[in-house]
Formats: structure tokens, C-alpha cells, sequence
């Protein structure tokens, strides 16, 4: 259907533009929105005729969710009350008048499709990705700079005011921009960071040299207010990567960009409006995430090799956390989406968790290879900076930044498609 065809690059802007302004918090209202918007778009991909082969990446994406569903099905009383970490379950529903009866592996099975649902868009915008045409990526690729730096702007006004968050957040005072998490804010202005000067055609990258440096200066000043520790580290490869796609600089001249960086680096933390900020890095050894991380092995220890069941998190957490460690708020996420996959997932979890990472290397060797253009690259990158900052955190189970890592593998799987293809031209 060719009217299919040309709806693909409309429908993966309405799920994008979707994603930017609702999926910057992970309400169940929100991600209903995203879901909704990614639908159409999933239409559009089924009603293709004469489509092309489906990418490997979309399709090991499919067989994770598939293997994810194993979770679902119903198992006899005397399977499901054998499995590790179930006896609780098993005695509540005793105690409450419940009969046992069938049950999945999941022991939340709503939350668990809940976490099926949410994946329906990402894996929708990475196929997309992967069969886009340049110019419509290099689009995509657009609204999403143009997002971050608008962002980047409504961030530092809510850090200079005290106020104007979208979301009522225990982060509100930081520079939230869209989000209500002030570490998600922060990957979105590094998607700016590396994709806005990439996005400059090379032959015109000379005349807005001045510009874009201006721009990567404000995004990094915008990540800084956000008071995102991980957010700020991260920075520093992509503003390092902006900043040699933007001067190309010899090798000579690298070093002295470097340099540079590194000065301007050392100067802007002892500029006493920040000094509250980088002093978040002198308690880093104090952090929740530390205490997190152990309670998280020891439900993942007692749920062994089956998992609790996607989404299950926050009620299988509280039944091993530190009971010394408590706060009046309760954890909504290990802040580790490794540990966390081994806990909800068990072995399919940890399978999952090693798939992301090996694909990427996968693609990114690709890339070595057939010498891919600077946008390509860019992506690349990107995904690679949300996988980092998945060991401290929880980006992609936001579904502003879950769409966009979608689009960058994607966008990097077709772009190794076209380039073994001997196609050049266009992004």
C-alpha cells in the first residue's frame, strides 16, 4: 500500500511529538498516551506491502517481549507455589479466603502486561527507524534537538525560580525541563547535545561553528542544573564528541581542544552559583543506590531463577529492604535497570540485560566498518549513554527517552543496511 508508505514518516512524528511532551513521566496516564500514539504507526508498519526485512535488532526486540510473555501463562497450583519467592503469595491469598487456583509466573500479572504495553512503542519506533528514509530521520532527529533545547530553556528557568515543574516531584527546584526526574531531563539535553551539530550539513558546519559551540555551552549549563550527578559525568563524553563532529580538529589540534574542555570544565566548578551542585559528588559514597543495589541482589537471590514478574518491583523490593535504611517515601525502581531485569525477569531478565549491550557493540562495529556519516554516529552514541546511565538509573522505563533510544538503534540498524547497500546519501 503505498499511501502506508508515505504515512510511515507522519505517524513516527506523532508518536515522537507524543512521547516529547507526555512520556516525560512514567504515570499510567502518561504512557497510555504513548501507547495510543505509537498504534497508528503500528498500523502503518503492518499495512506495508513489499516491506523490507525485518532488521535483526527488531527482530531479537520481539523475541526479549516474547520471552517476557512466558511469564503470563498460567501454571496448576502445585507448579506456581513451588517456585522460589512464592510462599508469601501463596499464604496471602490463604489468609484473605482466596483459593490458589492457576497462576503465572508473574505475581503481579496486570503490572506485568502493564510492562508488556509499554514496550509496544519503542519497539514500534525502532522498526520505523530502520526502514525511514534519511531525510525523514534526519527530521525526526531534528524535533528532537529542537525539544532538547527547549527543554534545556524551560529548565533553567525552573532552576532560577524555584518553581514551574510540569510534575509535582520530590526533584522540584532542579531544572526538570519536560520531566518529572531530573537524571531523565538530563539524557534528553545530551540527545541535543550530540545530535544538533550532526545534524549540520558538513559543507555548512564552518559558518555555525560559533553557533553551535554557543548552544553546546547553554545544554551544558542546562545539564548542570539539573543537579543529575550521572547527568553531569555523562556530559562530558558527549560534549567531548559535540564538540569534535563540530571543529573536526587534527590530532594535534584535538589535544589542545582537550585542553580547552578541560579548563573550562575545572573553572565552571568553582563558580559559587554551582558549588552546591558539584558538591552532591563529595556524598556520592552516601547514595541510596548502594543500599538499593544490595536489597535488590537478595529479593533477585530469594526470586531465583523464574523472577517475580515485570513490573512486580516496588512490593517484592519492600519485603527485602533494609528496614534501617527506610524513608516515609518508598522505592519505585532499583535505579540499576540490570539488577532490576534479574530480579523481575529472573534468567530471561539477565538475558535481556546482556542483549542491549552486546547489540549495541554489534552495531557500533558495523559502523566501524562501513564508515558511517556523523548523524549515524551521533545515534550510536546516544544509545550507548542511556545504556551507561541505566547502570545508575531507570531512563528507559520513561517513555520520552524509551521512543528515542528506539529511533537512535533503529536509525543505526538502517543506516548499516543502506551503507552495506553502498547508499550514502541523505543522513
Amino acid at each position: 500500500m503505498a499511501d502506508a508508505s508515505r504515512s510511515l514518516p507522519l505517524a513516527a512524528t506523532v508518536l515522537l511529538v507524543t512521547a516529547l511532551l507526555a512520556g516525560g513521566t512514567a504515570r499510567p496516564m502518561n504512557d497510555l498516551l504513548v501507547l495510543l500514539a505509537s498504534l497508528p504507526l503500528l498500523y502503518v508498519l503492518l499495512a506495508q506491502q513489499n516491506a523490507p526485512k525485518m532488521v535483526w535488532t527488531g527482530k531479537l526486540a520481539l523475541a526479549l517481549a516474547a520471552l517476557a510473555l512466558v511469564q503470563l501463562i498460567p501454571l496448576p497450583p502445585a507448579i506456581w507455589t513451588s517456585l522460589p519467592g512464592r510462599d508469601l503469595a501463596a499464604a496471602s491469598l490463604i489468609a484473605s479466603g482466596n483459593e490458589i487456583g492457576w497462576r503465572p509466573i508473574a505475581l503481579n500479572p496486570a503490572a506485568a502486561v502493564g510492562a508488556m504495553l509499554f514496550l509496544v512503542a519503542p519497539i514500534t519506533a525502532h522498526i520505523a527507524a530502520s526502514r525511514l528514509q534519511p531525510a525523514d530521520m534526519r527530521r525526526l532527529f531534528a524535533v528532537v534537538a529542537g525539544f532538547g533545547l527547549m527543554s534545556a530553556v524551560l529548565g533553567i528557568v525552573q532552576r532560577l525560580s524555584g518553581g514551574l515543574s510540569l510534575y509535582d516531584t520530590e526533584h522540584i527546584g532542579a531544572a526538570l525541563g519536560l520531566f518529572a526526574n531530573r537524571n531523565h531531563h538530563a539524557d534528553l539535553l545530551i540527545a541535543a547535545m550530540l545530535l544538533a551539530p550532526a545534524l549540520v550539513p558538513h559543507a555548512r558546519l564552518r559558518q555555525h561553528r560559533i553557533t553551535l559551540t554557543a548552544l553546546l555551552a547553554l545544554l551544558v549549563f542546562a545539564v548542570i542544573a539539573t543537579t543529575s550527578r550521572a547527568g553531569i559525568a555523562l556530559t562530558i563524553p558527549a560534549a567531548l564528541v559535540s564538540l569534535a563532529v563540530i571543529w573536526r580538529p587534527q590530532p594535534r589540534q584535538a589535544a589542545i581542544l582537550i585542553g580547552t574542555a578541560a579548563i573550562a570544565g575545572v573553572a565552571i566548578m568553582y563558580i559559587p552559583a554551582f558549588g552546591e551542585i558539584f558538591a552532591r559528588f563529595g556524598v556520592a559514597g552516601e547514595d541510596q543506590r548502594l543500599t538499593m543495589a544490595r536489597d535488590t541482589l537478595a529479593a533477585t537471590r530469594a526470586m531465583w531463577p523464574v523472577g517475580s514478574g515485570y513490573g512486580s518491583f516496588v512490593p517484592v523490593y519492600m519485603a527485602y529492604e533494609d528496614l534501617d535504611m527506610m524513608q516515609a517515601r518508598y522505592v519505585v525502581a532499583a535505579h540499576n535497570d540490570y539488577l532490576q531485569l534479574a530480579l523481575e525477569g529472573g534468567i530471561a531478565g539477565i538475558i535481556t540485560a546482556l542483549a542491549g549491550p552486546v547489540a549495541i557493540l554489534f552495531l557500533g562495529w558495523s559502523l566501524i566498518r562501513r564508515k558511517a556519516p556523523a548523524l549515524i554516529w551521533a545515534a550510536w552514541v546516544l544509545a550507548v549513554i542511556i545504556l551507561l546511565h541505566s547502570a545508575v538509573d531507570f531512563p528507559l522505563r520513561t517513555a520520552t527517552l524509551a521512543v528515542i533510544f528506539g529511533l537512535c538503534t533503529g536509525a543505526a540498524q538502517g543506516g548499516t543496511m543502506r551503507l552495506r547497500d553502498g547508499v550514502r546519501n541523505g543522513i
